[in-house]
């Protein structure tokens, strides 16, 4: 397996996630949801802010990344990216849709980029690696990061609409 040339494969990660957040704000602002009293929905404004302040910090990391020398810090980013994406295929679109039963804000992206990249990714990755513990520590931090700027972003788009 050739090695992995980490700056294009953040841009193709970042064109990625921009096309499936595109579709994400494009179906959120068309699909409604059930009143749900055991969770928050993000109204079409506050989602729309949400995805756009996050999208907006993954091309401020690759960026900001691609100009690192090291090659470390360039295989935290996309593996974490991969992650996300893996994760975020099954949660919230797939298992979305199969709770509406229809079409889930984003889930065509989830199913014909995120998980075919995924696919191909994560096992050049997984190689990268010498230690396997630590791929699976950095695939666990990503997620966690991942949680927590979508948290965060969710939040900012909640004070931003409201405000």
């Amino acid at each position: 397996m050739p090695a992995i040339h980490y700056n294009k494969q953040l841009l193709i990660a970042g064109i990625i996630f921009t096309l499936h957040n595109t579709e994400e704000a494009f179906g959120f602002r068309q699909f409604r949801f059930d009143e749900n009293p055991l969770m928050h929905i993000p109204r079409n404004g506050e989602m729309t802010t949400a995805i756009v302040i996050i999208t907006l910090l993954a091309w401020i990391a690759i960026g900001w990344i691609a100009l690192q020398p090291q090659i470390k810090p360039k295989r935290f980013l996309l593996t974490t990216l991969v992650s996300v994406f893996l994760f975020n295929a099954f949660i919230p679109h797939i298992l979305g849709a199969i709770y509406v039963g229809g079409y889930f804000p984003a889930l065509v992206t989830a199913v014909i980029l995120y998980l075919p990249y995924t696919y191909w990714m994560l096992p050049r990755l997984y190689n990268e690696f010498g230690d396997r513990r630590s791929f699976y520590i950095t695939v666990g931090q990503g997620i966690c990061i991942a949680i927590a700027l979508t948290g965060f972003s969710q939040l900012a788009g909640y004070l931003i609409y409201r405000l």
